[in-house]
């Protein structure tokens, strides 16, 4: 039997025991979700993205790294692992993989049992005796799994080799060549936190509360990054000396400078060290103001007191903006030491500009204005806007055969043959379903549901995976009956956008419980729920949700 769907992933072995390759999923920016083999690397979930700067390499850059850029080997940014590519695979991928492989080759035995008796049969009547006759019917196929990734909020460029990367966490190390990223990592942080004061500074008097309150989050932001590099820098340097014990408590020791001084001393560092006096007692004072904020609703009281020679009990604790942009700055000085003693000598970037604040807009092609080769897929860029025109001209969602006249005058720079060529791509990858007719021509063809969930999002900025979601959790909340038309009603969609949702979900549910019929407005117009269709449609979601 032939395996045609999988085979398009085949890379060795044999017809009966291939070894395949599956693409892995992507974030919506086309980064790769990494996950480290070290256990104790909280949270071990990362992103890796591509080369986004060429940054020369010197000697002095090469210092500082874990390894050479570009091998087959990833560093984890939380505690500096470094193992092959394949030990940092995330589990979820393996199991999109185990799905989709199951998925295809489903599809090809089921394409492999109708082609059977479409040749012993030929749709024929037997002759003999007894008469059999056969019908090849086809069930609906299941569309592929998918699996949504979502970026990670804070988002680094290493400035010792380029590449992009998010993290979830404190990110001590590049995760491509392994140089230390403190500093790049708390200096997005002081970005937000200017950003911040900016528009306190903004509202202006008419306002006061409200400004009085944005300043007090920046300023209690700084403090909590602050507060946060500094127990992960200590329990990363704590972890290195004793590899077997368990991690020691901190509390809140980190928000104190003496208990701080104290515990880096454990290390033989003293992370104060380069600042001068005024900047350390701004620093002290600062981290008790955030205490008298965040506990005391900014009113001073003696303690305090004793700390501000300006500062009144009773009174409202004074924030200035340029205070807050001080004490931000002050905690960065702090941050470049501890980045140092990590990578055993300053960054030699200290004194540029950080990618992160500078990181460039990707250049947009003249040819690809939706950038649909950024869709990870195996097409040409002819296949992706063939995919995309086909959705934009389609009305309500079903899958009626295409205008090929509209088609080839919409394209009418390529030739026939080029048009021919993209139409097979779109079929083999499971976008389209063709029905070749005498006399040459382009083939007639209609979408599948594969195609919308595909190329709905750049034909119309909207992500159809999350419709998919909002359905099934709307289907989920009725009855065992679930109306096409009241689902539709719930969501305040136009048909065009619900249809290609709700066929998806009721994809989920054995043919014998959905309802095909024609002449409706909708694709599947309503299906019918067990418990086990609940439980597929919950999963799904689940998996939709990332």
């Amino acid at each position: 039997m032939k395996f045609s769907r999988l085979n398009r992933y085949r890379t060795g072995g044999t017809s009966s025991h291939m070894r395949l390759s599956l693409p892995v999923p992507r974030t919506p920016d086309g980064r790769i979700y990494r996950f480290s083999p070290n256990e104790t690397a909280h949270p071990r979930h990362f992103v890796l993205g591509q080369v986004v700067a060429d940054i020369p390499l010197t000697d002095a850059l090469r210092a500082r790294m874990k390894l050479e850029p570009r091998m087959k080997q990833t560093v984890c940014p939380y505690s500096g692992t470094v193992a092959d590519d394949d030990a940092f695979r995330h589990p979820d991928d393996v199991k999109a993989a185990v799905e989709l492989v199951k998925h295809e080759a489903a599809q090809d035995v089921q394409d492999a049992l109708a082609e059977m008796l479409k040749d012993v049969f030929g749709g024929r009547s037997s002759r003999g005796p007894i008469r059999i006759t056969a019908s090849v019917k086809q069930s609906t196929p299941q569309p592929k799994p998918r699996f949504t990734r979502q970026d990670l909020m804070r988002e680094l460029v290493c400035d010792h080799c380029g590449r992009d990367y998010g993290v979830f966490a404190i990110g001590l190390f590049c995760p491509d060549c392994g140089a230390p990223n403190l500093r790049l990592h708390f200096l997005r942080e002081v970005e937000l936190v200017d950003g911040q004061v900016s528009l306190a500074e903004s509202i202006g008097t008419e306002n006061e509360e409200l400004a009085y309150r944005l300043l007090g989050n920046a300023h209690e932001d700084v403090l909590t990054a602050f507060e946060a590099t500094l127990k992960t820098v200590y329990l990363h340097g704590k972890a290195k000396v004793d590899t077997t014990g368990p991690a020691p408590k901190v509390g809140n020791d980190f928000q104190n400078v003496d208990k701080t001084l104290k515990r880096f001393w454990e290390l033989g560092i003293d992370p104060f060290k380069d600042l001068t006096e005024p900047e350390l007692a701004a620093l002290k004072l600062n981290i008790q103001k955030r205490h008298i904020i965040g506990h005391n609703l900014g009113v001073v009281d003696d303690k305090f007191a004793m700390h501000a020679s300006d500062a009144k009990v009773g009174e409202t604790v004074q924030l200035v903006g340029e205070d807050i942009r001080q004490f931000a700055a002050i905690s960065q000085k702090v941050t470049d030491r501890l980045d140092s003693w990590l990578g055993g000598s300053p960054s030699p970037t200290i004194d540029q500009s950080p990618l992160l604040l500078t990181i460039k807009e990707p250049t947009m092609n003249p040819d690809d204005p939706k950038n649909l080769m950024a869709l990870d897929l195996q097409i040409s860029l002819l296949a992706r806007k063939i995919g995309v025109w086909v959705a934009e001209n389609c009305s309500d969602g079903q899958h009626d055969f295409v205008d090929v006249e509209k088609l080839q005058s919409a394209f009418s720079e390529n030739t026939e043959g080029e048009l021919k060529e993209a139409i097979a791509e779109l079929e083999m990858d499971g976008f389209v379903e063709t029905s070749r007719m005498l006399g040459g021509g382009l083939p007639h063809f209609h979408p599948t549901l594969d195609l919308y969930l595909t190329f709905d999002g750049p034909a119309f900025d909207r992500d159809p995976l999350a419709d998919v979601a909002r359905v099934g959790e709307l289907a989920l909340s009725g009855p065992e009956s679930v109306s096409a038309e009241t689902i539709l009603e719930q969501t305040g969609w136009e048909v065009r956008r619900f249809n290609p949702a709700f066929e998806r979900v009721a994809s989920e549910v054995p043919d014998g419980r959905v309802s095909r019929e024609f002449g409706t407005l909708f694709t599947v117009p309503y299906f019918h729920l067990l418990p086990e269709d609940r439980v597929r449609v919950k999963r799904l979601i689940s998996r939709l949700r990332g």
